[in-house]
Formats: C-alpha cells, sequence, structure tokens
C-alpha cells in the first residue's frame, strides 16, 4: 500500500477541487479560519474565544471585517476544508500541511508562519511492560488519524527503531489511527498500548490514566499557520495584516499566560460542551513553545520520515511553500 494515502488524498483533492471550480474568489468581509480542539493551537483557541465574546483578536487588526471559525479534529480533514475551499485559512500539523502542498503540485497551499513546536508525546500504558522501542513488538499504537503529523511521527520513530509497520496493519506492531477523544478509554480498557498524541490530551492520559511519558520532542513542529494559494493571490493586504496580528497575538499569549489559558479553558469547554480542567492546560502549558519562524529544516525532516512510511511521494521545493507577497 505503499503511496496509498497520496493516491488517495490525490483523488479527494481533484473532487474538491472540481466541486469548487466555478466558485470565484469573492470580496467577501467575512475570513474563514480553522483550528482544533488542541492546546497545541493556543493561537486558535485564544482568538476564537475572544471572537465568541465579541473582542476577536484578528479583527482588531482588520476593521470591518468578521472572522468565522471552524474546528477539525485532525489536519488532514483541516486540509480537505482548505481545498474544498469552505476555509481561507488554518492552523495545522506539518505533516499534512506538507501532503497538501506535495498532492497539490505546490499550488493550492502555503505556509505563512510556525505557531507551536513541542506539545507532543508517546505515552504508554500503566502495566505494560513497554520501557524501551523494542518493547512494542507484538504491540498497538494509537495516533489521531492517518497521516497527520503525530501518525508519520509515530511511524518514522518505529522504523528508525528497527520495527516494521506497515500500512496494511501487518507487521511488527500496529499504529491504529484513533480519535483523540477514544484513545483515553480504550487504554483504561488495555485495547491499546501506547497512544502518541499531542496537548491536552498527553495531559489527561497522564492524569486520568496514569500513562507513563515514554519520548518527548519538545523542539519539533507541531503546529503551523496555512492558507489557501487562492485567497492569499485575492486577498495579499488582508494576509499580510493577518500575519502581523498572528505573531503579535504569539507575543501577548508568551507576555499573559494566564490571561490566555482562562480563554483556552473557555474556548475548550464550549467545544466540548463540558467543563475543561484548568489542571490540564497549566499542565500541558509548560510542554509548549510558541513561535512564529519556520523551521524548513524541521519540515524537510518531516518530508523525509512521511516518504520512508510510504506515506508522501514526490513534494516540490519547500522553499515554494513559504509564502511571499510577491510571488502570490
Amino acid at each position: 500500500m505503499k503511496k496509498c494515502l497520496t493516491c488517495l488524498l490525490l483523488v479527494a483533492t481533484a473532487l474538491l477541487v472540481l466541486c469548487a471550480c466555478n466558485r470565484e474568489e469573492s470580496d467577501s468581509k467575512v475570513i474563514r479560519m480553522g483550528g482544533f480542539p488542541n492546546v497545541t493551537h493556543v493561537q486558535a483557541l485564544v482568538a476564537r474565544n475572544m471572537t465568541r465574546h465579541g473582542n476577536g483578536w484578528f479583527e482588531r487588526y482588520l476593521p470591518g471585517y468578521s472572522v468565522e471559525w471552524y474546528t477539525y479534529n485532525a489536519g488532514p480533514t483541516a486540509m480537505e476544508a482548505l481545498f474544498g475551499r469552505t476555509v481561507d485559512l488554518t492552523y495545522v500539523g506539518p505533516s499534512p500541511a506538507l501532503n497538501a502542498y506535495a498532492v497539490s503540485a505546490g499550488r493550492e497551499v502555503r505556509l505563512l508562519a510556525g505557531a507551536v513546536n513541542g506539545g507532543a508525546a508517546l505515552l504508554v500504558r500503566p502495566g505494560s511492560g513497554i520501557t524501551r522501542a523494542a518493547d512494542f513488538k507484538g504491540r498497538s499504537i494509537a495516533t489521531p488519524q492517518l497521516g497527520n503529523t503525530q501518525d508519520v511521527s509515530c511511524r518514522a520513530w518505529l522504523s528508525k527503531n528497527g520495527l516494521r509497520c506497515t500500512l496494511e496493519g501487518d507487521g511488527d506492531c500496529r499504529v491504529s489511527p484513533t480519535p483523540n477523544a477514544m484513545q483515553l478509554q480504550l487504554m483504561k480498557q488495555g485495547d491499546i498500548d501506547a497512544v502518541w498524541t499531542v496537548e491536552p490530551w498527553v495531559s489527561s492520559l497522564e492524569n486520568t490514566a496514569g500513562a507513563k511519558v515514554l519520548l518527548e520532542e519538545p523542539d519539533v513542529v507541531t503546529t503551523v499557520l496555512t492558507a489557501r494559494v487562492g485567497w492569499l493571490r485575492k486577498h495579499p493586504n488582508e494576509a499580510a495584516t493577518i500575519l502581523q496580528a498572528h505573531r503579535d497575538l504569539t507575543q501577548w499569549i508568551i507576555d499573559h499566560p494566564q490571561e490566555a489559558q482562562q480563554h483556552v479553558v473557555d474556548e475548550l469547554s464550549e467545544l466540548t460542551q463540558a467543563p475543561f480542567d484548568p489542571e490540564l492546560v497549566r499542565s500541558a502549558w509548560k510542554r509548549l513553545k510558541l513561535t512564529v519562524d519556520i523551521d524548513l529544516p524541521g519540515l524537510q525532516q518531516f518530508v523525509t520520515d512521511a516518504q520512508e512510511c510510504g506515506l508522501l511521494d514526490r513534494v516540490p521545493a519547500l522553499d515554494d511553500l513559504i509564502y511571499k507577497a510577491e510571488q502570490n
């Protein structure tokens, strides 16, 4: 099944573009932005909560515009929305952004800025006896979605440690794409032995299931800000303003951690329709490294890892992935 994910995404991309081909880029004063209910999407959560309460961060920079927020649970789904022109910009993990860039031959997606590094971890079930990579032989590991950033990281790490894990599900161990919200219960039941995921699910697995962190990569790219090329071409001034607003928001969060954490707690409570434990956000916060920088070497490593796992084929030059107003 090598290249199967790439082939499926190519088909999905073609269908989505076909459905959208008769739609012109409008002069709408509505900007549609996406994000995930993960603490690693902190800028999206804070800004969305401000929008919810009538004091939107991005709206301050763009008088006369409104921002509509959309929620996705993993990167491949967010990229489908970008291809389908249902969102203009989205916070997303690097692997789905790179995959979308590749399957569209570099035509549809641009990366505006970095957002968060770190905040992801590999956790093992208490009593599993797993203390090293070799112990995963014959075991099951959950990741949020096939082809998402943690899924690629997991498969690459297993491969580098001599464990064969195929897309067909056979091999030395099994990687099981599983929505974050289901991972806790499956671990408690003993149906999975480990999880590679992001905050706040890392802290939730630690605090609720007694899971132990086996591996963290604190400097690895976790979240970036991406946009549709069609929207960028039509709205270069708005794109430049949003990029500046994102930079300023990132610095504001760094300077005001308690206030930012409260926005995150409030927004996660709204999105999950249940009170969210502030302690999980405080615990998750320690693992986050907020940034606006784009880590090209880190992105190239994701490309290499995805190619070695059979999740990605050829990728255009990454320099063209970075948004440059004069070229778009």
